[in-house]
């Protein structure tokens, strides 16, 4: 099987269009078509539905490609190690973030990577626990930084940072007595109606935990995986959210937004850092690692983070009085 026929059927599906793919890849329509066609009769099937909207993987299509990602990211990988020990750091290292850590570092590590070694090429994909975990079992990721993942057969995962939990609130909905206040216990979730992710995330499911042993069921109004269009939620004053506050620092020192520490319990998620057991890590990922820890260690150091992020292991000391949470630029 010819290998480029894959690598152009990838093209082909990422991309919905034999037209987009084509041009990408720098070749002929009717060229990349004859491909695909000679790859689905080596298979005996048809691997992509065609129609007047582009194209789609079929069933097979999928099963085929995700059989063959794994492989071809080894065989990229192994090709990047032998050129790595000949030149100095360089590759594609594609990294999987959830929203709230790139709202607060993708921008500085991009910048950092390419500022100590232009030859890595360094590629971000955002969304939540749940997507991104899977991003990174069918090799789409080379790594990943998890909400609350656990180790597992296919999955290494290691404590970067813990980051408090807040009721993030429309300043507008709240009375000056509430917006003073610094906290609120988890059991008063209860009455409000909140925006939260899906159970896919990690935060998701600490919250459902935390209040199945508090016997106080959320009242989960809108569910959703789209950070920008819950915050628009929360903004308008349609609900309120749980949030690591990263996510929110604008909005919080703008005023718009309010955020109080939830205790009774105090709840808290864990940044991990996931890679796949079955793959070796290149000189390159090794770098983006080292290099994300150490901005990670810097921003503990400073507000607005240090009141209520701290690196894995490390006592969190709040920087406020009441534990409340800084809003300074």
């Amino acid at each position: 099987m010819d290998l480029r026929k894959i690598e152009n059927l990838i093209h082909v599906a990422d991309s919905g269009s034999f037209s987009k793919a084509a041009s990408v890849l720098g070749i002929a329509q009717s060229a990349l078509g004859r491909q695909v066609r000679k790859l689905e009769d080596e298979c005996g099937c048809a691997l992509l539905y065609r129609n007047g909207r582009g194209v789609s993987l079929t069933p097979e299509g999928e099963k085929l490609l995700d059989s063959l990602r794994p492989l071809l990211a080894q065989m990229a990988r192994v090709v990047t190690e032998f050129h790595d020990e000949q030149k100095s750091p360089s590759g594609q290292v594609t990294l999987g973030l959830t929203p709230t850590l790139s709202h607060m570092v993708g921008m500085p590590l991009v910048a950092e990577v390419w500022k100590r070694h232009p030859r890595i090429q360094l590629n971000v994909i955002t969304g939540y626990s749940g997507y991104v975990h899977e991003w990174l079992a069918n090799a789409r990721v080379d790594i990943a930084v998890l909400h609350d993942a656990r180790r597992s057969q296919h999955v290494v995962v290691d404590p970067l940072a813990e980051l408090d939990l807040a009721l993030v609130s429309p300043a507008q909905n709240l009375s000056p007595a509430a917006r003073a206040l610094s906290s609120i216990d988890f059991s008063q979730l209860a009455d409000l109606p909140l925006a939260l992710p899906t159970r896919s995330h990690g935060l998701r499911r600490t919250l459902e935990q935390a209040a199945a042993q508090a016997d106080a069921p959320l009242n989960v109004v809108f569910e959703m995986d789209a950070l920008e269009l819950m915050k628009e939620i929360v903004l308008n004053g349609l609900a309120h959210t749980v949030l690591a506050l990263p996510a929110v620092v604008g909005e919080l020192h703008s005023g718009q937004l309010v955020a109080r520490r939830i205790v009774n319990p105090a709840l808290s998620t864990r940044l991990m850092l996931a890679t796949a057991s079955n793959r070796p890590l290149t000189q390159a990922v090794k770098i983006v690692q080292d290099v994300l820890r150490e901005l990670l260690e810097g921003m503990v150091q400073a507000e607005p983070y240090r009141s209520y992020m701290r690196m894995a292991g490390v006592r969190c000391v709040s920087a406020e009085p009441g534990g409340g949470y800084s809003s300074a630029p």
